[in-house]
């Protein structure tokens, strides 16, 4: 992570992005693009299931649940502070500068880390592709997952440099297409199902199959809690957005509850068509389980499926080096980073400087890890690792809720429902998955996929809060 440049302190004039980019439907679709049904239902399908078994569906629903007082936090705070920084510039209205910068850089790690995701997870598919297709690159898996990695992060960035009116009609094409598919093979599931012996049950939303593998509950808990991240994106597109403090938490609530209705049905539908053990065995030998479930109801057909998983993945990375390059953006702008990342192009009015680390780490972070622990498994390794830094994001949010509206809070009996209750549920939620998930359950896994998470989690929360207090103008206010 990079410090600042003595010698470039200030920009003059402040650099500002395209304003009135995008409405309603645009910043809508952004939120949905990188919650993305498809890739919640092709990439952690899998995880999910081996993790909860029959249980999946309810661990999205406790996902669900945890979530929402999240969600009703950053609309509360994009309708006062609408802002690109989002939770970075409210967290230093509610407490400090410094702690503000420390929650820019936990943010920016959360997109980070959440783009990172998407090459892995194109590398994985587009070595599934060139099986189905009978092609075996030279050099074997290793080349096939290379090739994914590189055009996840070319095409994406070709998009995003150009501006947010490409990106969110790129991602608006790229959500329609999974969403298609994703409708149709859960149908399809759901349909045939019964015919081969499964009948249709609500088995999986029940708490007694979760008593059965409390464990493995908040083990599927941490990758439920990454399906439903992304929706705070949209409060990075704030200042890009037309009528952003009605339009950013109308969009907000819009695209989160759009999104649950579809992976909730979705995950339960995909829980009918699998065998656990089957999908073990694709896991273990570097396949998405996805693929194996709708190799079984659509024969060749299920090519489709690969497609459509590398659409979402490209629609993902586009919303999420998005993402990450605002709140890069806005940290260079508020002298918390060296201040070339606040400079934007003079055309496209994005910032290329921060784009170039997103998508220099994107590369990087992919072919590192699938070097160490192989490409499934680099999957689960990032994914695991963006969650972490989501849940300290969102405790950041939830907080500064509470401290931006204290006399709202002692206003009335619905201000302090509004206000303090909601929020105090959030800090809740988010304080008991980040300790039991990740402190407890994640440090009793092997070091590959368990302890060097954490570990390497710590140490990052660790370098941005000494990035905090180290800061040149961590003692000015936003």
């Amino acid at each position: 992570m990079p410090t600042p440049d003595p010698a470039e302190t200030t920009v003059t004039p402040p650099a500002k992005l395209q304003s009135d980019g995008i409405g309603l439907l645009g910043a809508a679709t952004l939120g949905v693009v990188f919650l993305s049904p498809a890739m919640t239902l092709y990439g952690l399908f899998g995880p999910i299931v081996l993790a909860a078994g029959n249980a999946a569906p309810l661990a999205f629903v406790f996902a669900l649940l945890a979530t929402l007082p999240t969600a009703y936090g950053y609309a509360v705070l994009s309708r006062d502070f609408p802002t690109s920084g989002s939770a970075a510039d409210w967290s230093a209205r509610a407490s400090t500068p410094r702690v503000g910068i420390w929650t820019g850089w936990i943010v920016f790690l959360y997109y980070l880390t959440n783009f990172i995701i998407q090459p892995v997870a194109l590398g994985l598919f587009f070595g599934d592709l060139l099986k189905a297709l009978n092609l075996s690159p030279p050099g074997g898996q290793g080349v096939g997952f290379v090739l994914g990695v590189v055009f996840c992060c070319a095409l994406p960035a070709w998009m995003v440099y150009r501006g947010i009116a490409v990106s969110t009609k790129s991602a608006l094409i790229f959500l329609l297409i999974e969403i298609a598919v994703v409708t149709a093979l859960c149908a399809t599931i759901l349909w045939l199902a019964p015919q081969r012996g499964t009948p249709l049950s609500l088995t999986g939303f029940s708490l007694t199959a979760a008593a059965r593998n409390s464990s493995g509950l908040f083990q599927a808990l941490v990758f439920g809690m990454l399906g439903f991240c992304g929706f705070d994106v949209i409060s990075t597109v704030a200042e890009e957005t037309k009528m952003a403090r009605t339009r950013i938490p109308q969009a907000t609530m819009l695209a989160l509850l759009f999104y649950a209705v579809l992976v909730i049905v979705g995950i339960w539908a995909l829980t009918l068509g699998g065998e656990p053990s089957a999908l073990r065995l694709a896991a273990t030998e570097g396949r998405m389980p996805i693929n194996d479930v709708a190799r079984s109801f659509w024969g060749r057909g299920s090519l489709l499926v690969t497609l459509t998983a590398i659409s979402a993945t490209l629609g993902l990375a586009v919303v999420t080096s998005l993402g990450a390059s605002r709140i890069l953006f806005d940290m260079g702008r508020r002298g918390a980073a060296a201040v070339r990342f606040a400079r934007l192009h003079p055309r496209y009015k994005t910032p290329w400087n921060s784009l170039n680390v997103i998508f220099l780490c994107g590369f990087l972070g992919a072919a590192v890890v699938f070097g160490c622990v192989g490409a499934y498994n680099a999957y689960v390794w990032w994914a695991t690792t963006s969650t972490f830094f989501a849940m300290m994001t969102y405790l950041f949010v939830n907080v500064a809720v509470i401290m931006l509206n204290r006399e709202r809070l002692f206003a009335s009996l619905g201000g302090f429902l509004l206000y303090a209750v909601i929020p105090a549920l959030g800090i809740a939620a988010d304080a008991y998955i980040v300790v039991q998930s990740f402190f407890i359950e994640q440090w009793h896994q092997d070091w590959a996929t368990g302890k060097s998470v954490v570990v390497f989690d710590v140490i990052c929360a660790l370098l941005a809060a000494l990035l905090a207090l180290t800061a040149r103008r961590g003692d000015r206010a936003s």
